[in-house]
C-alpha cells in the first residue's frame, strides 16, 4: 500500500481550484484544468520526484509527435488542454519566445507558489517547432512570478 505523504504544507487536490467570496469552487478555469493540475501538480512530482522536470520535458516532446501538431495549432492546443494563453511575442532567425499566461497559469503560481515547472509545455512547443521548420529546437522556460505568467524560448539549431 502507498504511504501517504508527510509533507503538510503541500497543497492539497482542493486547493487547486479556486474559491469565490463565499468558499465556493469558482467556475473561472477550465474543466480540463482540474484533471491536468492533478496529474501534473501532484501525482507526476510524486512518481518522478527529482526527475520530473527532465521526464515531463521530453514526455511533452512526446506528445507532441503523437498528436501531430503544427506552429499554428499550439494555441488552441493549449486553451483545450486547460494548459493556458498561449501567444508568440518573439520570433529572430534563431529562436521563438512565447508567452503563457491565464487564470489557469495564475492558478498554478498559487498552488505551487514555491516553483511551479512548465517542463511539460516546453516540451510540446520546442517539439512542435523542430516539426514545423525541419530544425532542431531546445525549449527553455522561464517564470515571472509577478505577472503569474511564463516566457518559453525555443533556440533552433540551424547547423
Amino acid at each position: 500500500m502507498a504511504e501517504k505523504s508527510k509533507d503538510l504544507n503541500k497543497p492539497t487536490l482542493t486547493d487547486v481550484l479556486p474559491k469565490d467570496k463565499d468558499g465556493e469552487s469558482a467556475d473561472t478555469l477550465t474543466e480540463n484544468y482540474f484533471a491536468v493540475s492533478v496529474l501534473r501538480d501532484f501525482i507526476l512530482p510524486d512518481l518522478l520526484d527529482k526527475d520530473t522536470v527532465e521526464l515531463l520535458y521530453w514526455a511533452g516532446k512526446n506528445l507532441s509527435r503523437q498528436l501531430i501538431l503544427d506552429m499554428e495549432s499550439l494555441p488552441e492546443l493549449f486553451n483545450k488542454a486547460g494548459f493556458g494563453t498561449l501567444e508568440i511575442i518573439k520570433q529572430t532567425p534563431s529562436s521563438y519566445t512565447y508567452k503563457l499566461s491565464g487564470p489557469e497559469v495564475a492558478q498554478r503560481f498559487d498552488t505551487n507558489n514555491d516553483d511551479p515547472e512548465f517542463s511539460l509545455e516546453t516540451g510540446i512547443i520546442a517539439e512542435t517547432v523542430e516539426k514545423t521548420i525541419a530544425a532542431y529546437c531546445l525549449g527553455t522556460y522561464t517564470v515571472n512570478s509577478k505577472a503569474k505568467s511564463v516566457s518559453i524560448k525555443i533556440q533552433i539549431d540551424r547547423n
